[in-house]
């Protein structure tokens, strides 16, 4: 997968947990918060990430998703990782 490809899924995946102005332009830069999705709905937004693009989010990094381009980041980094092995 290409970068505008992970960006258009997460953006996606993230527009299905949102509950307040569902249909707002999500930016790469926008947080979680900003989006309307608090603690609990971003670890679904994990766990639905995990599942979609075949990846493991260690416990230690929840904390360091913050905005939208720092899933799109992992999601890169951990799919080159994997293709790597």
């Amino acid at each position: 997968m290409n970068r505008d490809q992970v960006a258009n899924d997460v953006e996606r995946l993230t527009r299905q947990l949102m509950t307040d102005n569902a249909d707002r332009p999500i930016e790469p830069g926008d947080t979680f918060a900003d989006l309307g999705l608090d603690s609990l709905k971003l670890v679904d937004l994990l766990g639905s990430a995990e599942l979609h693009f075949d990846i493991e989010v260690p416990d230690e990094e929840v904390g360091n998703f913050i905005r939208v381009q720092d899933l799109t980041e992992f999601v890169l980094s951990a799919n080159s990782v994997g293709a790597a092995a």
